[in-house]
């Protein structure tokens, strides 16, 4: 699968990269309106995968300040913020975000993602993270990306498997999911040539 760097940007996007039926952006802070609509449609959908957020997460005032922390990271080179919209729709389908960049002698960084709950089942999550990958390896000369998951997301691990990536084991204690520390368990997939 292939994607296309965007010549024509939005004042809203700082990046964009697209497919055929995708269109994945990194937004400004002004995108906070449609943003904050995203997490307020989807917040009992992605609940029991999700972080442990507080109500005010799900504000647009809050949403601002994650995206300008968006912004000033993916500058800075630690972060690749990727909201994800089918061509057609000015609503938020979805992100798939890069986090934990390590360069150096490790060239590698860890990948995280949620849909919309009406976008499941049509294989956007499947174009998305793919093409992203494909630009993280391309672009950021990625060796390695990697990905933790709940044992009982089978859709997420059925869909990280569909992208390649390798089961490696557990992390124990991994991230505060809906009240609660929880174990996912790990993934990585290498940059295709040494694959």
């Amino acid at each position: 699968m292939k994607y296309q760097i965007a010549l024509k940007r939005g004042r809203n996007e700082m990046l964009a990269i697209e497919t055929d039926r995708l269109r994945l952006s990194v937004l400004r802070k002004s995108e906070a309106p449609r943003v904050a609509a995203y997490f307020v449609k989807n917040r009992d959908f992605h609940k029991r995968f999700s972080q442990t957020h507080p109500d005010s997460y799900f504000t647009v005032s809050e949403q601002r300040k994650y995206l300008a922390y968006d912004c000033d990271s993916f500058l800075a080179g630690c972060l690749v913020p990727f909201w994800i919209t089918v061509k057609g729709s000015d609503e938020i389908a979805g992100r798939v975000s890069f986090f934990n960049l390590a360069y150096g002698g490790m060239m590698n960084c860890a990948v995280g993602y949620h849909l919309d709950k009406d976008r499941t089942g049509k294989g956007y999550m499947t174009e998305a993270l793919e093409v992203a990958c494909e630009f993280m390896f391309r672009e950021y000369k990625m060796h390695r990306i990697e990905a933790f998951i709940l044992p009982e997301n089978e859709p997420s691990i059925n869909l990280i498997r569909r992208a390649g990536f390798i089961g490696e084991g557990r992390r124990v204690s991994y991230m505060h999911i809906n009240g609660e520390y929880r174990d996912h368990e790990a993934f990585y997939l290498l940059e295709p040539e040494y694959t």
